[in-house]
This record gives C-alpha cells, structure tokens and sequence, in this order.
C-alpha cells in the first residue's frame, strides 16, 4: 500500500497533465463499448441457470414450437347498472369481440374447441342461441335463456365451470346478475420476451379495445402481462426524471459540503440564495411524484405539470448555478471541487461500463445498481481526499506538499478499503449464479477504477488549478478552514460524547440491535408479484387488482408441465427419448384424474381446465362430443379405453394413439406430443392456474405429487411457469445472496485482521472493524421486515450495498483513529479529533447520497419506491454504526490495552506504514 499511494502521489505531483489526458482518453475509448453494455432481453437464466424450471421452457420451445406457449388477454366487461347478464352486455361483448378479430390481434389468435379464439361470460347463450333458440330481446329473457342453460342436465359440466369462472365472486349466478364479467382472448403468445412484433400487436390492440364504443355505462378494461412490457416509455420517463433530479440534488448537497469559507457578507447571501433558488427548483422537479403518491395532499395541477414546465425548472437550475459559480471566487472553488467529484464519477461508471461490454457483453439486473455504489464510494473517496488535502493548506502546507500529504494519508485508507471492499465482492465469481457472478466482477473493476482516479485525475487537476492561483499568490488558505469551523464536523465531532462516556452501554445496546437484526434477517418474507411493477397510476393496475380480488387471478396464468426422458441436464429432454409406451400413457392418464383435486388448477365442472394428449384423446374420442372423430375412437376402443377411464390395456400400442391424433387434429396434438424421427419424445400438459406468485412453490410441489405414476416410470416431469421461474429465481438469490454475504464478510475480516497486524501489530483491530458492517447488514435487513418489505429482485442487492459502503466508512474511522491516537494525549482527544475530521467527511458523503437516492421514494413503481427508501436508511446506518458504534469498540479496546500497560498503537509501526512522521 505504501508503495502505491507514494507512486501515485509522485505521478501526480510531476505529471498531471499526463494523468488527466490519460484519463480523458480512457473514457472516450471505453465510453464508445460503455453505449453497447444494455440489460440483457431475458434475465431469467443469469439468475437460475441449472433451474430444471428454466431449461423446460427451453425444451418446449424446441419442442412444440412457438404455439405451445400461449397467452390470454382478459377483458373486463363491467356496467355502472351493476348487471352485465342484459343485452347492453351482448351488444358489448359483440363490439368488443368484433374489434379483437379484425384488429391486430388476429395473426395471433388461437381457435378454442367449440368457441373460437374468444370465450366469453355469455358463451352459455350464445352456443344455446347458435343451438335453435330464439335470440333474446330483452335483458329478462337474457337472463332466463342464460339461467335455463345452466341448469338444463344437457349442458356439459366443463361449459357449466367455464361459465362461474368467467363471473365474479359477487355475481348471483341462480339469477343471471353480475356486475362484470371476463372475456378470454386467446392467442399463441410471444415467441420469446424479445417478441417486438408481438409485444407491439398487443398493445394496440388494447388501445382498440379501450377506444371501442360500447353501450352507455359500459366499459372494456383489458389486461394481459405483456401488455406490462408493450409500452415502457412512461416509465423510462419516469426513471430519467428521478435520476436526473437525484443528479441535481448531488450537486446541491455536495456543493454544499465542498462549501469554503464566505470572505464577505455578500459571499454569504449569494450563497445562501443561490442554494434557495436550487432547492425551489428541484422541489419542482420532485412535486409531480410527491402529488402522485399523496394525491389528496396536491391539486391534480401539481400531478399533471408536463414535461415543459420540468425542463423550464431544471433549466433555471443550471442557470442559477453557473450564476452562483461566477458570482465570487470561493465559490468557483466550491463549484470546481464538486464538478471533479461528479466528472470523475460519471468516468468510473463509464470504464466500468465498457468493461462490462467488453467482458460479459450484455448487462443483468443486478449491474444496475453498480452505479450506485460507485456514485457513494466515489463521493466519499473525493470528500475524504479533498477534506485532508484543504485540511493540511490550511494548516500552512504548499500545494504540491499538501497533495502529496493527502494522497500518503489517505490514500492508504483508500487503498484498504478498495482492497477490501473489491476482494470482498470478488467472492461472487465463485457462486453458481451468472448475475452474481458479473455482479461481483464488475463492482471489484468499478471499485477500483473509482479509487484509481479519485487518487489521480481529481488531485491532479486540484494541482493543476493551484499551482495556478499559488503562482498569483490568490490562494487564502483561510477560506479552506476546516473542522472545527463547519458545523457538520461539529455536529458529528459531539457524538464522541458517547465513546468517551458511555462506551460499555453502547457496545450493549448494538450487541442488542444486533440480536433483533438477526431476528428480524430470519423472518424477512421473500416475495415477488408483478404488480409490484405496475405503475401506481397505470390502468393495468386497476384491472389487475380486480382480477386478483374479484376472479382469483382470473385465466391469465398457465402452468406447462414437460414429460420425456431426462437429458443431459435436469428439464432437457434425451433426443432418444419415446413416451409412447404403456407405462407413460397409464401414468399420465392417472395425473390426469389428480389434477382436479389440485386447489389452484382451473376446473370446468368436474374437469381441469388443461391441454395435454389425454385431453385430446377425449374430447376426439368421446361419441357425444361435438369433435368425435370415428378414427380416434376406433383407435381408442383397440387401445381398451372404456369410457370415463383414459387407461389402456396392455399389448396397447401407444404409438398408434398418437398417430390417430395427429391425423385427426396435427395442429392441436402437436401442442401436446412432439414427435421425433417417427417416435414420439415427449408430451406438455398444459393447465389453467390460479396459483399467482404467492401460491407457485405450493403449485409445484401438488403437480409433481400428481405426476408421481409419470416419474415411477423413469421419466421426467418438469412443472413450470412464469410464476413457478420468479419463485425459483427468489430463492437462488435468496440462497446465493447469503453465501455471497457470508463469503464477502469473511474476506474483508481476513484482510482488515491481516492488514492491522502488519501495519499496528494489532489484528484485533481487524475484527473491530468488522463487526459494525455486520451490525448495518443485519439491521437492514431487520427494517425491511419491520417496514413489511419484502427480499425481491431489487432489494436484495441492499447486502451488497451495506457492505460495499460500511467497509469503506468503518475502514475510514479505525485509519484516522490510529494516526490521531498516535498523536494525541488520550483516547478522549482522539476520537473526537477523529470524529470531527473523518466523522465529519463520512457525513457529507452519506447525506449527499442519501438526499440524492432518497429521491426514489416519489417512484409510482413499489420496488424502486422501496429500494430507495431502504437504501436510504441502510447508509444512514453505516454512517451511524460508524461515528457512534465503531469509536466506542475503539475506546474500549484502547482502554483495555491502557490497563494491560500497553499502548493502543504502535507509533514505529504506523509511521513506517504511513511513511510520515507522527508528532
């Protein structure tokens, strides 16, 4: 450490201009691949890679082709009137209907046996009118046609189900009342989550559904998932204006920190006006969400401001900024420190982006919140170098002795906490998730890159910039005070109150925190939900909200399960696989008949609503149906199958099954059999679910306990669906993200506890380091279950973050404690010197990213809401545990050697590793 921070002091002292032409050129290099480093279309498998879930979806793409993976679009179809079961419903449902099949849906529409493409609440009276009965003409005869339907012993069951599934639970069906009712669109889906085409056609197809005129009162509401991705530009609009505003609040708070010394009365108002200016301005930029979120507390003008008004505010801002910068000298200083601070940043994130490119090409989910991280770490790096070198000017140093001075000092803390902190996220490249993986590389990389030229660039052009005003004698190095004389220092220089006097209580009062940490990390719930992801404003959310309280989820959810002989990894299929032998077919004539005792499948009567070959077999077989088709049954009677029973009998030849399906049907068996090479590998049942997010895991588990007769037979059953992928990929992460924690924690203790024992002779100071970043990830995580946040895709990053920030403050506090305590008379005097000082340094950096992330709280979208908030107060804690938790472990540990007759630091040792002398 010492040899690098003394050549990168030497480099700069002698070569800045080569190091800032270096660093540009770097930047422009890398930022052109930095463009290219995108989020990758489908995430899935960067999260689960060997997920049996994730490779059957795989295989039944391959398998069965684009039109085994369908998609429903559900309907609404309310009435103010309160009845929906009238001829203002049937007229609604025509129109509606009418605008799907000519609209931009149609290349995708699947044909339903009996129905068509759309099946609908009234499907009872439209197939009994379709049947010779005398269409209706007034709503009472609607409702005696609809009702006669149902209770005539004629109708089949399965329609009878169809029909109580399409009403709400509030819908009196013996009377033919309902309130709403839902229309199922059903089409083949996207070929993949990239499925532009697709993606596209959906979503106007909404637009037409919604601008269809129906009948006075009533309306259509559409909903289907893809329609939460066919249009993402209101909330890309709204994150670039949240980021934005978080940019501008940096630059307000860290111009505030990086605040020197007012000369005269005028410098103090126009600093005080100009940051008042700023403030209105960026309260303006912030009012639209804050009116979004607490709409009774803001008239709909404050919700609605356009995209005119913003700019106009964020244009005033940038105004009055350069204003306020060019209104006196002290201020250009501010101005010149901060825009160091923020160009270097945005240059750590640029090389750490090209890298990326260069290196993984396509960016996960989790690299999202790197930026993040760099933006803390380089804001903290930059107001730590900065604090020290303005510390020793003021104190009588030159410009090239105080640059030096700052490197040599705090630089070695710098280069432990870059160390340790990178080494720590390098664990991730031993864990079996490929998002982890990247994760973990990419931090280390930006981790260091921020360090490299937070200790190069911005010190080199601080020399450039003061050698320059030290040549015309403009330098005051009175305007540089510092410490005592900010009141910031101040404030966090009196919390020395506690370690000095209250030590031993609070080391009690974390071992508590502590202990609830670890209670509240155990009970944390592990949760996804996609509407979640929803806008709060969004429409979508609304209809989907009905169709969860109202429907049970409604028929939007479809469960595949893949049957074939297993191949070379868990959900693949053998290409020589063949399920067309006795067994196979027995089994999964059994799991047939278990799946209406499954809670959450859909069943129509005493059916479940499923595709799957037994399926088709029946409803091609059976005589009464509409579909019989003689060969089928022919081939069903050679095959033994007597009637309410899918089993063959033995000697059957099962091939032969198949072949009769596909010469009756081929569009339809080849949903639910693949063939291969004249053999038949594989079979999909595909089922109607209402499990939803919460429900998938128990889902699962029930469908692979009814396809127990299919797995006896040694072949492989594989249940999945998006729902059962979200829950699979919540708890690898879950399960990933401790190993990743505990690894992590691991690497930066033997490191802390190696690096003090050569530098201190003191490698307890390792462990007492240590010990508050634990303190900060357990209580993080402690909050998110006393606030009722729940562990998901975006929160769980919150460890990484709690430790990525933690090591570095925590290092911070331990480094300048041992160089004050070598100065000081007593461990009172050094930890207030070191609180007043580096406490205070580590204040500025922690509100400036606290105020600039806490702005996402105003998101209309629950995750980025809550993973502001608990980012928020996940630094404020690494800030807490590091001025009042970390110098009490200090003071005691100092007094403990005191009593032993031993001093608390090695001064030969610390001035051999600081290369400086200690007065």
């Amino acid at each position: 450490m010492k040899a690098l921070v003394n050549a990168l002091a030497a480099l700069v002292r002698r070569f800045p201009i080569v190091v800032i032409v270096a660093a540009i050129i770097i930047t422009i290099v890398l930022g052109g691949f930095a463009q290219q480093f995108q989020p990758a279309d489908n995430d899935n498998e960067s999260f689960a890679p060997e997920a049996p879930e994730l490779q059957a979806i795989e295989a039944i793409n391959d398998l069965f082709g684009e039109e085994s993976t369908q998609s429903v679009m559900q309907i609404i179809i309310s009435s103010e009137g309160g009845d929906v079961i009238t001829l203002d419903g049937i007229t609604a449902i025509e129109t509606v209907r009418t605008a799907v099949l000519g609209g931009a849906l149609a290349p995708h529409l699947v044909d339903q046996p009996g129905t068509g493409p759309v099946v609908h609440y009234l499907t009872p009276v439209e197939l009994s009118v379709g049947d010779g009965a005398p269409a209706p003409t007034s709503d009472a005869e609607v409702k005696a046609l609809y009702t006669e339907v149902l209770a005539s012993p004629d109708t089949p069951p399965e329609l009878a189900g169809l029909a109580s599934g399409l009403l709400p639970e509030s819908a009196d069906q013996a009377a033919g009342t309902s309130p709403s009712g839902l229309m199922l669109v059903f089409t083949t889906g996207p070929a993949s989550q990239d499925d532009d085409v697709f993606l596209d056609d959906i979503g106007t197809a909404a637009e037409e559904i919604a601008a269809t005129p129906l009948p006075d009162g009533m309306t259509a509401a559409p909903f289907a998932f893809e329609l939460l991705f066919s249009d993402t530009s209101e909330f890309e609009a709204e994150i670039a204006r949240l980021f934005a505003t978080a940019g501008f609040i940096i630059l307000l708070v860290l111009s505030i920190v990086f605040l020197v010394r007012p000369r005269t009365g005028r410098d103090r108002w126009l600093t005080i006006i100009g940051f008042i200016a700023m403030l209105i301005a960026v309260i303006i930029l912030v009012l639209p969400s804050l009116a979004t979120i607490f709409p009774d507390a803001f008239p709909d003008a404050i919700r609605d401001l356009d995209s005119t008004v913003l700019l106009l505010a964020a244009a005033t801002y940038a105004l009055v900024y350069l204003v306020w910068t060019f209104s006196s000298k002290g201020l250009r200083r501010t101005t010149a420190d901060t825009l160091l601070t923020i160009v270097a940043i945005v240059m750590a994130i640029t090389w750490m982006n090209g890298f990326g490119y260069l290196r993984f090409t396509e960016a996960s989910g989790l690299v999202q919140i790197l930026p993040i991280l760099l933006i803390g770490l380089g804001v903290d790096y930059s107001i730590h170098m900065s604090s020290r070198y303005r510390e020793e000017v003021f104190g009588g140093s030159t410009v090239d002795l105080g640059i030096g001075t700052a490197i040599r000092t705090v630089g070695v803390a710098l280069v432990l906490a870059t160390v340790t902190t990178a080494v720590g996220f390098l664990t991730n490249v031993f864990n079996d998730l490929p998002a982890l993986r990247e994760f973990g590389e990419l931090a280390a990389f930006g981790i260091f890159v921020s360090f490299l030229l937070m200790l190069t660039f911005v010190p080199s052009a601080r020399e450039l910039l003061d050698r320059r005003g030290q040549r015309r004698e403009t330098i005051e190095p009175a305007m540089l005070q510092g410490g005592e004389a900010r009141r910031l220092p101040r404030l966090i220089g009196r919390a020395s109150w506690l370690p000095k006097n209250a030590a031993i209580a609070t080391l009690v009062v974390s071992l508590i925190l502590g202990g609830l940490g670890v209670w509240g990390t155990l009970n944390i719930e592990a949760k996804f939900s996609f509407l979640d992801f929803i806008p709060t404003t969004s429409p979508l959310r609304d209809t989907f909200s009905t169709l969860l309280d109202d429907y049970g989820g409604g028929f939007g959810e479809s469960t595949q399960v893949l049957i074939c002989a297993e191949g070379e990894r868990p959900g693949e299929c053998d290409a020589s696989s063949d399920v067309a032998t006795i067994d196979a077919w027995n089994g999964m004539a059994a799991a047939t008949g278990s799946l209406t005792d499954i809670d959450d499948v859909i069943k129509f009567g005493d059916f479940a609503a499923a595709e799957s070959p037994i399926a088709l077999l029946f409803e091609l077989a059976t005589p009464d149906s509409e579909r019989f088709d003689p060969a089928v049954g022919q081939a069903a009677q050679a095959a033994g199958i007597e009637e309410g029973s899918a089993t063959v009998s033995s000697g059957t030849d099962v091939g032969a099954l198949y072949d009769a399906l596909f010469a009756a049907a081929p569009g339809e068996a080849a949903r639910v059999v693949s063939a291969n090479n004249g053999g038949y590998q594989a079979t999909l049942f595909t089922i109607r679910t209402q499990a939803g997010e919460q429900g998938a895991a128990q889902l699962q588990k029930d469908l692979e306990a009814g396809f127990e007769p299919v797995t006896e037979t040694g072949l492989s059953v594989v249940a999945t669906s998006d729902e059962i992928i979200s829950d699979v990929i919540i708890s690898s992460l879950r399960d990933s993200q401790v190993s990743s924690l505990l690894l992590t924690l691991a690497a930066a203790l033997i490191l802390l506890t190696v690096n003090f024992w050569v530098t201190a002779r003191r490698p307890m100071l390792g462990v007492i380091t240590t010990v508050p970043v634990v303190l900060v990830v357990l209580l993080s995580f402690a909050l998110m279950t006393a606030f009722g946040i729940p562990f998901g895709p975006v929160t769980a990053t919150i460890s990484a973050l709690a430790i990525g920030i933690g090591i570095p403050y925590m290092i911070h506090i331990t480094h300048r404690y041992e160089e004050d305590r070598a100065r000081a008379s007593s461990e009172n005097d050094a930890i207030e010197h070191t609180l007043v000082h580096t406490g205070g340094a580590l204040a500025g950096s922690a509100l400036t990213t606290i105020a600039g992330f806490g702005i996402l709280v105003t998101s209309t979208t629950i995750p980025f809401r809550q993973f502001g908030f608990v980012t928020a107060y996940t630094i404020l804690l690494a800030l807490l545990a590091a001025v009042l938790v970390l110098p009490s472990y200090l003071v005691i540990w100092d007094r403990w050697h005191r009593r032993r007759g031993e001093e608390p630091v090695d001064i030969e040792a610390l001035e051999s590793a600081l290369q400086m002398e200690i007065d």
